[in-house]
């Protein structure tokens, strides 16, 4: 048998997220797609340096890996020319 715990008060409703539900994170993150990965780079500032809603979060993160990953491809493609053989 279940039982389930009661809880007396008034429901919490949690505010609807901005960007039609999806969030700013994962906004940033499709945006970083079309606009060269400046909205990742965005982000990743946010991320550390705001307090975030933790459901939006996981768009942050998201946008933090894209980032670094964008800059290790960056780098390696460019320093990959560089040698002359």
């Amino acid at each position: 048998m279940i039982r389930y715990v009661v809880v007396k008060g008034r429901p919490v409703r949690e505010r609807r997220l901005p960007c039609c539900g999806l969030g700013s994170g994962w906004l940033l993150f499709i945006m970083g797609f079309f606009l060269g990965g400046i909205p990742w780079y965005i982000g990743t500032f946010i991320l550390l340096c705001v307090r975030v809603d933790y459901r939006e979060k996981p768009g942050y993160v998201a946008c933090t890996l894209a980032s670094i990953i964008a800059v290790l491809a960056i780098t390696l493609g460019v320093t990959k020319r560089t040698h002359n053989w």
